[in-house]
């Protein structure tokens, strides 16, 4: 079945201990980057392993490329890039070991582009990851996923514990794939610099709820970050706010319908982050 999408996520609902998925709907096109970002707790990880049936769904339907895990799960994994928050290899295992070892079960496995951004990030393949930071392991998995030339690549995190050299290394090779337009990325983040570099779209979920997905620049566009000297706010124009802050120097806050600049008097007004916009819609603390 031919379709436009990598993943589609159909009324999930699945509950992870004293956490909750309710009905999440997802649709990713190929071809895009969506960043993924939350409230600390809200469960990006638990939709992750949900989606990839490793923690179980109680309702809802999950499409890869157009077909269930269930049914095509050795074809879909072969085409899934995945990258968790921690390591999931061994670290007793040397890197190269762990590749050889790995490399038979994806058909499209590049050796030549691991051995390349082994060196690309200075990371020697005779080592046992257990002798690698945490930075480096990290970097290992990326490149581990990155080899597997998958049509998706879903990552966790991939970017923290990075400095900031090695992040923009990441994000540029990340861009890098998606130059190809049957390759789709998904990942969660709290490093919203992230998002604004290369996301196409942008997904906030909140207790266990998909609030919004909407395309980045879309979002950027349609928001405005707005100051309002103390003299010239009344309690009609706060209204007109998503989000306000109060200091000495008067207010600031972020509106959603640029339309209603006119009615605000002496507004000095700014182009919002993707940071502003969760941090005065309450995505980030």
């Amino acid at each position: 079945m031919m379709t436009d999408y990598a993943l589609e996520v159909k009324n999930l609902y699945s509950n992870a201990g004293d956490f909750s998925l309710i009905d999440v709907n997802l649709s990713l096109e190929k071809g895009t980057i969506t960043g993924f970002i939350e409230k600390n707790g809200s469960g990006k990880t638990t939709f992750i392993k949900t989606i990839l049936d490793l923690l179980p769904k109680s309702k809802g339907k999950v499409l890869f490329f157009g077909k269930t895990m269930e049914s095509n799960e050795a074809e879909i994994k072969s085409r899934l890039g995945v990258v968790f928050d921690s390591l999931i290899y061994s670290q007793a295992l040397k890197a190269k070991t762990i590749m050889n070892t790995l490399e038979p079960f994806y058909p499209n496995f590049d050796r030549a582009y691991f051995d390349k951004l082994m060196n690309k990030f200075e990371l020697d393949s005779d080592k046992k990851l257990k002798y690698y930071s945490k930075g480096m392991q990290m970097k290992f998995s990326i490149i581990m996923a990155l080899s597997q030339k998958p049509d998706l690549l879903i990552l966790d995190e991939p970017t923290a514990g990075l400095d900031p050299v090695a992040r923009a290394e990441v994000l540029d090779l990340l861009y890098d794939v998606i130059q190809d337009e049957e390759k789709t990325i998904f990942f969660s983040t709290h490093i919203t610099s992230d998002l604004d570099k290369i996301a196409d779209y942008i997904t906030f979920i909140d207790n266990g709820k998909i609030l919004f997905t909407q395309p980045k620049d879309e979002m950027l566009e349609s928001h405005a970050l707005v100051h309002v000297d103390k003299k010239d706010m009344t309690d009609e124009i706060k209204t007109l706010f998503i989000g306000l802050k109060e200091s000495s120097f008067g207010y600031e806050g972020l509106i959603s319908d640029k339309n209603k600049l006119s009615l605000i008097p002496n507004a000095k007004i700014a182009k919002p982050s993707v940071e502003d916009i969760m941090i005065y819609r309450g995505g980030l603390k």
